[in-house]
Order: structure tokens, then C-alpha cells, then sequence
């Protein structure tokens, strides 16, 4: 069997589901263009409220399957760059439900999503064929912006996953929940976000604005653009 983009609603949610049997749902080429073309789809649709990014059987993804070829490699990192630059920019949440593993390119999917829910003993890390390059589609800058150094530098150099339990506490992963239970919890999440956001449609796309912003702008900055936005808030909403 080859890698598919599985895809499934529940109610206002649209499930990702990365399926590739026997291969720990490793991603090619074809599955990372998928998910582009479903979210650049799901964006135009009034319908869907939030994203919940899963795997087949029990595991998340275990990164990317590009051949030997260099040229088909790095082809394939562009598109997997180009799926987070889309995910960092969707105007609704998505949420990662990892069980298993998420490893190299399944580890930046996990944290390219705005919230993760996770089984106890997912693992979350980077293999030992990435440590030198660490080409896995931006893990290597998400962990410096969320966690310190010394967490850091355990999982870009040390090659064994970390827990679910270790990263919720270094607040990385946001809700545990029992092993094989995460698309569950996440979905009740997804659920309760779609209903308090429907009364503030474009609060999420501005919160997501915010938060990318705020790395590189001044405080003052960021005075003036609450300003403009309280300025600018259409009449009726929140």
C-alpha cells in the first residue's frame, strides 16, 4: 500500500488523517500536496470551523519517505516547508491529535499545529539520520522559540523521543489524554472552540497574526496595534 490523505468530517471539523501502512504513516510527496490543496479548500469553506491533523493506527507520522535522490529530497522538503508556511497561516485552529510517534517531519507538523493533544506516551523527537541537518521541515526553529536551551539541545541531539507527559510539562504539548484517546479529546476541543469563535469568526485569523508577530515587534508596537484594532472592530462583534 502506498501513503494517502485520509480526510474525514465531524460535524464543523475536517479530520487530516497521514495513513501509510507499515511505514508509521511516513509522508511522500503526493500526501504533503494533499494536505495543501484540502487546507487551501477548507480555508475557502464557511462550513469548517476548525482542523484536527491525525494518524492511521494508533501513530502520528513518522517523517517524510523522499528516496535517496537529492534532488527529489530537497524537492520534497520544499513542499513540506510550504505545508507548515500553510498551516502557520490558516485562519482556523488546528489541532494536532498525536498518539505513537511524531519524529522529524511529523514532529514540525505537530508543532506547526496551534494546539497538541497527545497520549501519554506518544514520543516526540528527531531521528538519528536528521541530527546534523535536521531537515524535517522547521522543528529546528519551533523548539528555540518554546522551550530553553537545555530541553532544546535533549531533543535536537540526543535522538530518543521525549514523552508526551515530559512535554506537557516543559508546556509544549497542551492536553494528555489516555493512550489511544487523543482524536476523541481533541475533537470535544475542536468542538468548543468552533462554538466560542462563532460569534468572532476572524478572532483567530488576528489572535494568529498576533502571536507570529510577536517575536519581532516592540511593545509599543504592539500598543498600536491593539489600538487599531479596537478601532477597526466592526459593530457586533467581540
Amino acid at each position: 500500500m502506498t501513503a494517502e490523505l485520509k480526510a474525514s468530517r465531524h460535524d464543523a471539523t475536517l479530520v487530516l488523517i497521514f495513513a501509510n501502512p507499515g511505514r508509521q504513516n511516513a509522508l511522500d510527496g503526493s500526501v504533503v500536496a494533499a494536505a495543501i490543496e484540502t487546507l487551501s479548500k477548507a480555508e475557502r469553506d464557511d462550513s469548517v470551523s476548525a482542523i484536527v491533523l491525525t494518524g492511521a493506527d494508533q501513530c502520528f507520522c513518522s517523517g517524510v519517505e523522499a528516496g535517496k535522490d537529492l534532488e527529489t529530497q530537497v524537492l520534497v522538503l520544499e513542499n513540506l516547508q510550504n505545508l507548515i508556511e500553510t498551516m502557520r497561516s490558516f485562519p482556523k485552529p488546528i489541532i494536532a491529535a498525536v498518539e505513537g510517534v511524531a519524529v522529524d517531519a511529523g514532529f514540525s507538523l505537530a508543532l506547526a499545529s496551534d494546539l497538541i493533544v497527545a497520549g501519554q506516551n506518544a514520543g516526540f523527537g528527531i531521528s538519528p539520520a536528521q541530527i546534523g541537518t535536521w531537515a524535517v521541515g522547521g522543528a529546528g526553529w519551533f523548539l528555540p522559540q518554546r522551550l530553553p536551551q537545555q530541553w532544546t539541545a535533549e531533543i535536537l541531539l540526543d535522538a530518543k523521543p521525549l514523552t508526551a507527559t515530559r512535554l506537557q510539562a516543559a508546556g509544549l504539548v497542551n492536553k494528555l489524554s489516555a493512550d489511544g484517546a487523543a482524536l476523541d479529546k481533541a475533537l470535544a476541543w475542536a468542538e468548543q472552540l468552533s462554538a466560542a469563535l462563532a460569534s468572532a469568526p476572524a478572532a483567530f485569523e488576528q489572535f494568529k497574526t498576533l502571536l507570529g508577530n510577536a517575536s519581532s515587534t516592540t511593545l509599543n508596537e504592539s500598543f498600536s496595534s491593539e489600538k487599531h484594532r479596537l478601532l477597526t472592530k466592526r459593530p457586533g462583534t467581540t
